[in-house]
């Protein structure tokens, strides 16, 4: 063997046992996460509640999404542009406002309880736990849904520019797609009495605890003190949620943030965000043999898809740590 192909033999056998630099990353829907998680076919996974709560029963928590980008938005409240009924969508935000409330009301505790394990199917002590590791809210952090957004752009992650979809100027974009006077007619304690004919319809993730608000609003009798006719419509993910809007399924609906924006710019279905659900709720939770999050340098961690809040937060700490995110 002669001293080139010597060289270059040398060459590819140091960088095939070299250390990879980063992490690498994989997509997968939660419920599979848990799965492969436990069978330690994935080191870690970033996912929200009540997953975390659940994967904490084969490995631990190593950074809460508050400990990366605290106040993140998650969840929202949105209305299809095309659904133009203002009295319907404030009976709508009212009862979410109520049912928020009424979720961070102490003395209710033991009631919130109850009614998340009957919203998801899982044990008492579990959503108890999970329920720690959320921040309910009734309108999201504008300022932290424009960082959100400037991350989409730096990731390369929007296939589109605004000026694409009619607008002049980021600020004339969120003024339009983070809508104010809904939520600002509706603070009062007596319900908006919905006197239209129209029977809303409203769509939320299943079992997904961050939309509990719902639930409450249902069980609690606050959509039905307003006289809005409504039905319930399950999908399994923000992206379907996305779909079920541009194919005219539903009014109104409960869904994440991210797949709120990306679908909204990316492929222009015309929605507007009418109320928050919770901000934070999600965590990076990894094997119990890995002890800090350099340790995660070469293994792999899930994420329920790109341009997700789950996916920035991995980036945002990978950043910090000096370390890559690589596609598997």
């Amino acid at each position: 063997m002669n001293k080139i192909y010597l060289t270059v033999f040398l060459s590819i056998l140091l960088l095939g046992c070299s250390q990879p630099e980063g992490i690498y990353v994989v997509k997968l829907s939660p419920p599979d996460m848990i799965e492969q998680f436990k069978l330690k076919q994935i080191d870690g996974f970033v996912a929200w509640e009540p997953f975390v709560t659940k994967g904490e029963e084969f490995g631990k928590v190593m950074l809460k999404s508050s400990d990366i980008w605290k106040h993140h938005p998650c969840c929202v409240v949105a209305h299809s542009a095309s659904f133009k009924d203002d009295d319907a969508l404030k009976a709508v935000v009212w009862a979410h406002v109520k049912a928020t409330e009424f979720i961070k009301d102490e003395k209710n505790k033991e009631k919130v309880i109850e009614y998340a394990s009957e919203f998801t199917g899982l044990e008492k002590n579990v959503v108890a736990k999970a329920l720690e590791n959320i921040e309910y809210t009734t309108y999201p952090n504008e300022k932290e849904f424009r960082f959100y957004f400037e991350k989409l752009k730096e990731y390369g992650l929007l296939t589109k520019k605004l000026s694409d979809l009619g607008y002049k100027s980021e600020d004339d974009f969120f003024s339009d797609f983070l809508r104010k006077d809904i939520i600002e007619a509706v603070k009062k304690s007596e319900p908006p009495k919905y006197d239209g004919k129209v029977r809303i319809r409203i769509g939320y993730l299943t079992a997904d605890l961050h939309q509990l608000a719902l639930y409450v609003a249902v069980k609690e009798g606050y959509l039905d003190a307003t006289s809005l006719k409504y039905e319930l419509k399950q999908y399994k993910n923000g992206v379907a949620v996305m779909e079920a809007f541009r194919a005219g399924e539903i009014d109104v609906a409960y869904l994440g943030g991210a797949p709120a924006t990306l679908k909204r710019v990316n492929d222009d279905i015309g929605i507007r965000i009418i109320a928050g659900a919770n901000n934070e709720g999600s965590a990076l939770v990894v094997q119990n043999n890995i002890e800090s999050f350099k340790d995660l340098k070469g293994k792999t961690v899930a994420i329920p898809g790109y341009g997700t809040v789950q996916d920035f937060l991995l980036r945002i700490a990978a950043e910090k740590y000096g370390m890559k995110v690589i596609s598997k």
